[in-house]
């Protein structure tokens, strides 16, 4: 350190001449340089600390590891044994595999031909109750004009209907085809008609409840005479009367409703027994 302290003294009378600039050395610059290798020389001894402690723990993983290599080869060395013993074992049960997977296949086969025809069923059945529901669709539009005509009644109009004493004849007409719908048979003139609408409240009840799709063949028979006046409308009934108006286009839709319902319920009862039977098949077929 005093050399090159000296050094530095001898350099700067060349840095004088040359650069004609002056340069000191003082003894601070002196405890500087001491101080710069004392710290230079902890830097470069803990540096290799660290690399002889990396080098250590290296070392102990690396004789670790060579300790836990000769164990596994040990190891190794039984498993061995037993796979040997699996694959003769595998191979066995590769031979009965075989064998169930072939007769899987042919069961496979007898389920998917067993599958076709249930499928079948049941597109069978699907296109009956479309074809049912397509056909009952038709049927609401006079429904609902049969319920919109009783909605229109109340019991003010049935009294005053009720209370005529000589009521034109399409009235009379429209209380006979009601008394029908009712299930008179015989007595259809005015003075029963009266007697039916005596409770106008009841009257309306009775209306409402209609079940339209139960009708006897013989009152659709008896109807049809009336059904196919020019007059019986509601247009024309509605000059005469608002309640008989109403009550004519009530008889109307429920005849509609329930013709269109007899020519549908025996694609629904079919439609029923084809869902019933596709239920069954799809039963068996969960089974198989």
């Amino acid at each position: 350190m005093a050399y090159v302290h000296l050094s530095i003294a001898e350099a700067n009378i060349q840095f004088k001449l040359q650069q004609r600039r002056n340069n000191y050395t003082t003894p601070t610059s002196f405890l500087e340089l001491i101080k710069f290798y004392k710290n230079l020389l902890v830097d470069k001894t803990t540096k290799i600390d660290a690399q002889i402690e990396r080098l250590s723990n290296g070392l102990n993983i690396m004789n670790s590891t060579c300790e836990s290599v000769a164990q596994l080869s040990k190891l190794l060395e039984v498993k061995m044994v037993e796979v040997e013993i699996e694959k003769t074992a595998t191979g066995k049960l590769i031979a009965t595999v075989e064998i169930e997977s072939a007769d899987a296949n042919r069961e496979q086969d007898s389920a998917n031909i067993v599958a076709e025809a249930t499928n079948e069923v049941a597109s069978a059945a699907q296109a009956t109750k479309a074809a049912a529901t397509k056909e009952l669709e038709a049927a609401i539009p006079a429904m609902k004009a049969a319920e919109d005509a009783v909605a229109c009644l109340d019991v003010k109009a049935i009294q005053e209907l009720k209370s005529l004493a000589n009521p034109p004849p399409d009235c009379i007409t429209v209380t006979k085809a009601v008394l029908i719908l009712k299930g008179e048979k015989k007595s259809h003139g005015w003075p029963n008609a009266q007697k039916m609408m005596n409770n106008p409240k009841q009257f309306l009840e009775y209306v409402q409840k209609y079940d339209g799709s139960n009708i006897a063949d013989w009152i659709l028979k008896d109807l049809e005479p009336i059904l196919s006046l020019e007059n019986f409308t509601y247009e024309v009934m509605l000059k005469k009367s608002s309640a008989a108006a109403n009550l004519a286009k009530w008889v109307i839709n429920i005849v509609i409703y329930n013709t269109i319902y007899k020519k549908v319920k025996p694609l629904m009862e079919s439609s029923e027994a084809a869902e019933k039977l596709a239920n069954e098949k799809l039963a068996e077929l969960a089974i198989v």
